[in-house]
């Protein structure tokens, strides 16, 4: 079974992907708390992005091409990627090095063999990539994450990927009777980590992510993203965003906050942003326009929309600095700057 993001991601774009010959910019004057610069780049299919500065940033594709930007993503240079398998989340830990994952778990044909999950680090700051892992199980790895600069996990399946060594060697974690898909990993420091998954799961970790548990609550919503700062931890899926405000073991669900939210970014326990999938356009052969919604309080109020028409869903988003963040659809790349 694919992995929940990217089946929502391609599925979309098989209903609305335009071809585009050349970049395309434009601005949309927004009451949001986010100014939002829309820009079509000349390749699609974008499916991770992980920006290191304002100005320097990656994107990744279903068909496994890496794309490096320096100039805001403004223009885009094609990396050797050494991979035509799909690539879906991107992580760095210093504008030299930097990971890749993804994989197929899926063929098609009499006696194929899926290749399974692929975990991939460049050290020339993007210009080539080396397949570090493949794993043995046919799985799709969905989301990569550093917590330093060699303390780093992947996540597929019911498959925890470990590394304490900068990339150079990877241990797998099975987690038994998980039930769901994993999504996204995410970790507060080097020992506290949680793992967003499908069918209402979510993993927790206090000991660096040699163990992992099942949260004991009936959270009943899908799980897509997790945000954690300290103690405080948020998690977004296909309804309401919850809240724990001790470390993942009480959760609260927000009843002002939005739902369909597949990505989340906290600046700190008070600021955050949530993007995700909007309203129906409408039609046999519509879309869902993208969603953004603010937070100044803790996720008690937001404030945003579920019609942005310029976009599709948004699924992952990179925030380089406080003031400037980056995030894509379908029909590409979206420049965000904080009021």
């Amino acid at each position: 079974m694919r992995k929940i993001l990217p089946f929502f991601v391609l599925f979309s774009c098989l209903l609305s992907c335009k071809k585009n010959d050349s970049p395309q910019h434009g601005t949309q004057p927004s009451t949001l708390c986010l100014d939002t610069t829309f820009i079509r780049p000349n390749f699609s299919g974008i499916s991770g992005i992980f920006f290191i500065t304002e100005k320097d940033g990656f994107v990744s594709t279903f068909k496994g091409d890496i794309y490096k930007t320096a100039d805001s993503a403004r223009t885009w240079t094609k990396m050797s990627s050494n991979t035509d398998l799909p690539l879906y989340s991107l992580c760095f830990t210093d504008s030299q090095t930097g990971y890749a994952v993804g994989g197929k778990s899926s063929c098609s044909g009499s006696g194929c063999i899926p290749p399974g999950g692929i975990i991939l680090k460049t050290s020339d700051g993007g210009q080539t990539w080396n397949k570090v892992y493949s794993s043995t199980k046919w799985l799709e790895i969905s989301s990569v994450y550093f917590a330093n600069k060699t303390l780093g996990f992947c996540v597929g399946g019911s498959t925890v990927f470990k590394t304490e060594n900068g990339g150079q060697s990877w241990s797998e974690y099975e987690v038994p009777n998980l039930g769901g898909q994993m999504v996204n990993v995410r970790f507060s420091d080097t020992q506290k980590g949680y793992i967003a998954c499908t069918f209402g799961k979510l993993l927790t970790t206090s000991d660096g992510g040699t163990t992992w548990q099942q949260v004991n609550q009936n959270i009943n919503q899908a799980l897509f993203s997790v945000a954690a700062l300290g103690s405080t931890v948020y998690i977004s899926g296909s309804d309401k965003i919850m809240k724990s405000t001790d470390g993942g073991t009480s959760w609260v669900a927000l009843p002002n906050s939005p739902a369909e939210i597949l990505s989340l970014h906290f600046i700190n326990d008070k600021t955050g942003y949530a993007f995700g999938r909007g309203n129906y356009s409408g039609g046999d052969f519509g879309y869902n326009y993208g969603s953004i919604y603010c937070t100044n309080d803790g996720g008690n109020t937001w404030n945003g929309t579920s019609d942005i028409k310029q976009s599709t869903m948004i699924t992952d988003v990179s925030f380089p600095s406080e003031a400037i963040g980056y995030t894509f659809s379908n029909f590409g790349i979206i420049k965000l700057k904080v009021r």
